[in-house]
């Protein structure tokens, strides 16, 4: 289940994914700190959301995990490492 009726539960750890291919980029893990579907909280930031520049008609996806951690429902996880352990068919740790 990937879709929008989804519910974050408190204490998920949870991983934002944005782009493709080379673009493709993730932030995180954050904590979960409410009971909220992701409905909600695209609900909540698409009304928060104000532009920075003139020029911005809707909120991109680059200020998603901020908001989530500065509206209360997220906090950031500590002591997390992350391993790249090689491309393709080489395993270079």
């Amino acid at each position: 289940m990937d879709d929008l009726d989804q519910v974050l539960k408190k204490g998920t750890l949870l991983i934002i994914e944005t782009g493709e291919y080379s673009d493709y980029r993730f932030g995180g893990p954050v904590r979960m700190l409410k009971d909220i579907t992701k409905f909600e909280l695209v609900d909540a930031y698409k009304r928060e959301w104000k532009p920075e520049f003139k020029w911005e008609a809707a909120p991109g996806p680059d200020g998603f995990l901020p908001w989530l951690i500065s509206a209360g429902w997220a906090e950031s996880v500590s002591d997390v490492h992350s391993w790249h352990i090689g491309c393709y068919v080489e395993f270079l740790p």
